[in-house]
């Protein structure tokens, strides 16, 4: 076999084995999510979650608050988190193999003893609801127009979403 073509067979192999890494933890078997948890009144409960994506699913970003890595959110997931009153910096980076660079970055003030939930959601029109936190991001895929952002999303309309979202594993957070 010619020098070239093995190089190719294994760059494409040693791809092949990463696809794992990328998309994040396995979600098979992890429970759908059925209600809220009751909240601390010493803190505020944080719902991270991220519907099903047909463009990006292969990703999972980490999710960091104030600088502390507390979850990554394959497509299709949720997790939640504890945090204290006041303000907190939130920051999405990809997965390493991809850049390990902050993607988006907003800060979210919290007050105990209430609940959160906060999206990662794709459109392909603008958004118009007053729900963004921090930037929009704008990209075309196949010459169609889609729109990022993470969401501070009301409770009403969270529930609607997140039932087809399944927990996160606690040892992926």
């Amino acid at each position: 076999m010619k020098r070239s073509t093995l190089l190719w067979v294994g760059l494409f192999a040693a791809l092949a084995s990463l696809t794992g890494c990328i998309s994040g933890p396995d979600l098979k078997g992890q429970p759908f999510f059925t209600s809220p948890a009751e909240p601390r009144a010493d803190e505020a409960t944080v719902y991270f979650y991220r519907t099903a994506a047909s463009i990006g699913d292969g990703v999972a970003p980490t999710i960091q608050v104030d600088g502390r890595a507390v979850g990554s959110l394959p497509s299709g997931s949720f997790f939640k988190t504890g945090m204290p009153a006041g303000k907190h910096s939130i920051a999405s980076t990809s997965p390493p193999i991809i850049s390990g660079m902050v993607n988006k970055r907003f800060d979210i003030n919290v007050e105990n003893g209430k609940v959160y939930y906060i999206a990662d959601q794709l459109s392909i029109s603008a958004y118009k609801d007053g729900q963004t936190l921090g930037e929009v991001d704008e990209g075309s895929f196949g010459g169609t127009m889609f729109y990022s952002r993470y969401a501070l999303v009301p409770a009403e309309e969270a529930l609607r979403s997140i039932k087809w979202c399944q927990e996160l594993p606690a040892t992926a957070r």
